[in-house]
C-alpha cells in the first residue's frame, strides 16, 4: 500500500521544483533588468562628460527628455 502513494508524492516534488524553478527564473531576469538601466539624465551626465555633446546640446536634450516623462 505504501508504494502507492509514492508516486503521487514524486508527481508532487516534481510540479513543486518546476514552480520553485519557473519562479526563480522570473525573478532573477526582473532582478537583472533593474541593475543594468540608467536613467536618462545618467546617460547625459556621461555624454557630458566624456565630451560627447557640449553643453548646449546637453541642456537641449535634458529638456526634451523632461517634456517626454511628462
Amino acid at each position: 500500500m505504501p508504494n502507492r502513494y509514492v508516486f503521487i508524492y514524486i508527481i508532487i516534488a516534481q510540479i513543486l521544483f518546476f514552480i520553485i524553478t519557473l519562479i526563480l527564473i522570473i525573478w532573477f531576469v526582473k532582478n537583472s533588468n533593474l541593475k543594468d538601466g540608467y536613467s536618462t539624465k545618467e546617460i547625459l551626465d556621461k555624454r557630458l562628460v566624456s565630451g560627447e555633446i557640449t553643453i548646449k546640446e546637453y541642456n537641449s536634450l535634458l529638456k526634451l527628455t523632461m517634456i517626454k516623462e511628462e
